[in-house]
Order: structure tokens, then C-alpha cells, then sequence
């Protein structure tokens, strides 16, 4: 059979399965080899990358609105929150001339392809390479995700710090005292009033 008649699903499970073979990413092994045995619907190629969601959603770039569909899928799993990661792919239109589904993995093993990865926090825009390129864009995108997340974290700390000495400082008047003291900071002497001349009288 040729592979025209597959369905770009079958490519993408393909593609899991070497990132999985390499270790790159968990993946159902099982699950994908028993579905393209079987020629079965996978809804979904989820995988796992460093305990992230990760859904690869590619299309093959022998259409105009390939590449827009692609990420339109990605963003759309990681808004929803099917996965942390959405991978949008764009296969060269030479897959669809691979004469037997044999030589398909070989084929991907080597191409080279567009990428575009999709977060909660922003998308790294199409770059071009292969499955190696692909292992190097989830490992840094996975250390941005983190490096965010430790930021955020810490915001959060130094937030509850604010509020807390606020609260501490602004209820209490002792508190409040012995700053000033320490800061040199004194109380305004009160201005007496001056007498008017008939006072004085």
C-alpha cells in the first residue's frame, strides 16, 4: 500500500515512536504499534516529555493551509489543557512518494521538517530541522518552562514577604515607633499659636 493513503496521524505516531525509541519522550509504545498494525484512529499522539504533556499535531506541507492548521491544533490542546507542550509539524510533501510503509520511518529518521512549539506561556515560531533538532527544541523549550516557573515562584515569595511586613507594620504602633527611631525620623514639634494683640491685652 502507499503511503498517500495514509493518514498524517500515522506519520505522527511514527515520529513519537523514534523520539520514544531514542529516548526522548515516553510514549504508549504498545498502544501505537498495535494501532497502525490494526490501521486504527489515534485521536490524540500524547506523549510525555519530562512528566509534560506533550501532543504532536503534524500536517504535511503539500497544502497552503497546512502549516496554519498545524498550530491552530497545537495551541488548541495546550489552551484546552490536553497537553503542556502542543508541537506543531510540517513534513516535507515527499513523504506522500514513499513507495511502502517500511521505509517510512527511515524517511523521517532523515528529513528535515518545520517546527513550531506551542506553551501556556507563548510559541517559538516555524524553525526547520530534524528528529535531533526536534530533541534540542522540547529540551529548551522544557528550561524555559522551568526557568519561568521559578520566577514565578519567587514573585510569589517576595509577594507574601511584602504583605506580611505590611501587616505587621501597619498594625502596630510600636512597630511603627521604634522604625522611625531607627531611621532618625522624629515627630514634627507642634506649632503654638501666636496671640492676636487683644490676647495680649
Amino acid at each position: 500500500m502507499s503511503s498517500s493513503g495514509y493518514r498524517e496521524e500515522v506519520f505522527n505516531v511514527l515520529l513519537a515512536l523514534l523520539l520514544h525509541d531514542r529516548g526522548v519522550i515516553s510514549a504508549p509504545e504498545q498502544s501505537f504499534r498495535q494501532a497502525l498494525q490494526e490501521r486504527r484512529h489515534v485521536p490524540d499522539v500524547l506523549v510525555v516529555y519530562r512528566g509534560l504533556r506533550t501532543v504532536i499535531e503534524g500536517k504535511v506541507a503539500d497544502k497552503s493551509d497546512a502549516a496554519e492548521k498545524a498550530l491552530v491544533q497545537a495551541r488548541d490542546r495546550v489552551s484546552s489543557g490536553v497537553a503542556h507542550v502542543g508541537i506543531a509539524l510540517l513534513y516535507p510533501a515527499a513523504i506522500r512518494k514513499i513507495p511502502s510503509f517500511s521505509e517510512l520511518q527511515g524517511f523521517l529518521s532523515s528529513c528535515t521538517f518545520k517546527v513550531a512549539v506551542c506553551t501556556e506561556t507563548g510559541e517559538t515560531g516555524w524553525t526547520e530541522g530534524g528528529v535531533d533538532y526536534l530533541a534540542d527544541v522540547l529540551r529548551g523549550t522544557f528550561e524555559q518552562l522551568v526557568r519561568e516557573d521559578a520566577v514565578v515562584k519567587a514573585v510569589d515569595v517576595l509577594n507574601a514577604g511584602i504583605e506580611e511586613f505590611a501587616r505587621l507594620v501597619f498594625t502596630s504602633p510600636a512597630t511603627v515607633d521604634r522604625a522611625a527611631e531607627i531611621l532618625g525620623i522624629r515627630e514634627v514639634p507642634k506649632r503654638s499659636r501666636k496671640k492676636s494683640t487683644d490676647e495680649e491685652l
